[in-house]
């Protein structure tokens, strides 16, 4: 059944589930019935908010099964365990879906053969789940203590995973004694990892004064490196009050282990002491070599790099030129292979922080590609494309490796993502030889707009499509047609065969390319009016501008509704095309009262249907939404829109303007999170100039 999932993401245009991780709550059963071609369709359109089987604006997710749609409505974050299916696009491994327990009090028979086979650590397992749940509402009860009895397993992997798991359940938890001073026992284990996730564990959930007391008295080299590396995460400010604590950073300075001494030394130069940052440097440096990948060695919880840690500290107290210029010295040729990848990660971690560091490091990076190839050569050429504005910096650097066979995909990805034309043939050669770059997407939108020739994307797209049978909707390549619109005309044939073929799933992909190729589809309203769907009426609209679509729809809702993405969607069309009725306007108004997307996408709709009367109340909404990278651009547009009219609040756009450092999004990816800042960043700058007159 997990084969027929379907997403939008929350613009409302279909989205991979890998694009936004973690977005989807509430399931709900609608109940369905096939077409006469086998399709399903929900037998009461209005049955949430007026979002039958897919909302392009409302972020609903379908599977059909036994009769039913479930649906998952965007909103807050899940658990992993609850999006597991969601988020791998595939069922969830070694028993995954079987049933719940039984949870008797001598039945615990279960909780071992999930420990011994490592099931408890996989997202979506459900006794894992019901573990999670039983800790929350009594995390000192019988399931804690059978836990922690098998800490003391004498099976390395069951204390292993025990350890992991616990680290897992604390992440809602904190001052959990009895969890507490079973990892503090822990730090002695003979088994090395078991040593390193009880350190992480043990910081987490004491205070700073008890984690300086064990790391005080520690005699073990990898639990020294484990609890410092710990606490530098933790970044909790109390550690500096700790009287004992910065004696033991001095001793633990002079420590026989270069990885503690080099901890140590960050520890150290964390602290706002301009004065001493050369001589913590220096000591940093002399260390780093001997570091490098004892850090790495030591488990998942401690995942960062010598070069990384260092670059973490620097960023943390703003030091952007040292941090520029150390990457500079790191990747220095004299250097060994090991210290200049250190370079390169100091260098992705300066783009990530600061908006000026791709100007200052990209000309290093591009040194860098047009070496011989190694190890450097590859991580400096990804750290390039993974900056919107580094690549544009190395555009000619990347247009002379495309047809490199190693690093020539990721060179033209990125040169494709900033919209160089130099890049569309490269990027057709991966569409069709099913190219795994995750970006080649967003390479074919970046370029479509600039103008690119959209013939040799679009029959590549035609030609995968007539490839396969009419029931299977390839992703990729409706991404492609979808970013050409109505250049992709000739694709129609294509995709009415999608709509008259499929099975189990409304074709979600074939409405909304349909929509952006517009009226040159009109071949395909006869079938598209089979189908009572929001994508198919979003489509036909498109297609057709007959208001009549629109204004049925809206006739169907309340005259109040608190939710309605596509709802918004339709009522600014209507505002757009010849104004809104006096129900329609209640309609809008509603919608706009209720914070969210919906405030957003109705803000537009309602500048054109009021004008300047309502300028007043769209300016003390709109702007705390400028800073979230999915509402920001909607809000932007509309606040561009106003003209004139939105220059009370140039301020506002003047201050995320003039920010040295990056804004902070949740999203879940350090390289997307630098992007979207740079493609807000050059929005806000354009819409500035559009405002200021």
């Amino acid at each position: 059944m997990l084969s027929f999932w379907r997403f939008v993401d929350r613009s409302g245009r279909p989205a991979s589930v890998r694009h936004r991780l973690g977005l989807y709550d509430l399931a709900v059963l609608l109940p369905v019935a096939p077409t006469r071609s086998g399709r399903f369709r929900n037998e009461h359109p209005a049955s949430i908010d007026g979002a039958p089987n897919r909302g392009p604006l409302t972020g609903c997710a379908l599977l059909p099964m036994s009769g039913y749609l479930v649906t998952l409505r965007a909103g807050r974050l899940l658990s992993k365990d609850q999006a597991h299916d969601v988020w791998e696009g595939r069922p969830a491994p070694r028993g995954v879906n079987s049933p719940a327990p039984a949870m008797s009090p001598d039945g615990w028979k279960w909780l071992e053969t999930g420990v011994v086979s490592g099931d408890l650590l996989v997202p979506g397992n459900h006794a894992r789940s019901w573990i999670f749940n039983t800790v929350r509402a009594d995390r000192d009860g019988p399931l804690t203590h059978r836990l922690l009895t098998l800490t003391t397993d004498g099976r390395a992997s069951v204390r292993r995973t025990i350890f992991e798991l616990l680290v897992e359940l604390c992440v809602q938890q904190s001052d959990w004694p009895v969890v507490a001073d079973a990892a503090e026992s822990a730090l002695s284990d003979v088994d090395l990892p078991v040593r390193c996730t009880a350190a992480v564990l043990l910081v987490h959930l004491v205070e700073p004064g008890r984690a300086v007391a064990v790391l005080n008295a520690s005699t073990d080299p990898v639990v020294r490196i484990a609890l410092m590396h710990a606490m530098l995460r933790r970044k909790v400010p109390e550690y500096q009050a700790v009287a004992e604590y910065q004696a033991i950073l001095s001793r633990l300075r002079r420590d026989p282990v270069s990885a503690v001494r080099l901890l140590a030394s960050i520890a150290v130069v964390s602290r706002d002491d301009p004065a001493a940052w050369p001589a913590l440097d220096a000591a940093i440096r002399a260390d780093l070599e001997a570091s490098i990948g004892v850090l790495n060695t030591l488990g998942s919880h401690c995942a960062e790099t010598a070069g990384e840690l260092w670059a973490r500290a620097l960023t943390g107290l703003d030091r952007l030129r040292d941090c520029c210029a150390w990457a500079h010295r790191l990747a220095d040729p004299a250097e060994s292979p090991q210290v200049r990848l250190e370079g390169v990660r100091m260098a992705v971690a300066a783009m990530r922080t600061w908006r000026a560091a791709p100007g200052r490091v990209a000309p290093m990076l591009t040194g860098l590609i047009g070496e011989h190839p190694s190890e450097v050569r590859s991580a400096a050429l990804r750290a390039v494309a993974s900056s919107l504005t580094a690549s544009r910096l190395a555009a000619d650097d990347l247009a002379a490796i495309m047809d490199d066979p190693e690093l020539g995909a990721v060179a033209a990805t990125a040169l494709g993502c900033v919209g160089d034309h130099r890049a569309v043939p490269h990027l057709v050669r991966l569409l069709l030889s099913e190219g795994t770059e995750p970006r080649l997407a967003a390479a074919f939108r970046a370029v479509a707009p600039a103008g690119a020739d959209p013939q040799a994307p679009v029959a590549a797209a035609r030609q995968i499509l007539a490839a396969l049978p009419d029931s299977c909707v390839p992703e990729l390549p409706m991404r492609v047609l979808a970013a050409f619109g109505p250049a992709a005309a000739a694709a129609v044939p294509e995709l009415i065969a999608r709509l008259e073929g499929a099975e189990n799933d409304t074709p979600d992909w074939a409405f909304y390319v349909l929509g952006q190729i517009g009226p040159a589809a009109a071949a395909a309203v006869p079938v598209l009016r089979d189908y009572p769907t929001q994508g198919a009426r979003s489509a036909l609209l498109k297609i057709t501008s007959d208001r009549a679509v629109a204004e049925r729809y809206l006739a169907g809702c309340p005259e109040e509704p608190r939710r309605g993405r596509f709802a918004s969607e339709l009522l600014t069309w209507l505002a757009e095309h010849g104004g809104l009725t006096t129900r329609q306007h209640k309609q809008l108004r509603s919608l706009f009262r209720h914070p969210g997307f919906e405030q957003v996408e109705s803000a537009g709709a309602l500048w054109l249907h009021e004008g300047p009367a309502v300028a007043d109340e769209l300016l003390a909404v709109l702007p705390k939404y400028l800073t979230d990278d999915q509402r920001g651009p909607g809000a932007l547009r509309v606040i561009t829109a106003m003209g004139s009219h939105a220059r009370p609040i140039l301020d506002r756009l003047d201050q995320f303007i003039a920010s040295r450092r990056r804004a902070e999004f949740n999203i879940g990816d350090d390289d997307a999170e630098m992007r979207a800042d740079e493609m807000l960043l050059a929005a806000m700058i354009a819409a500035r100039e559009q405002i200021a007159g």
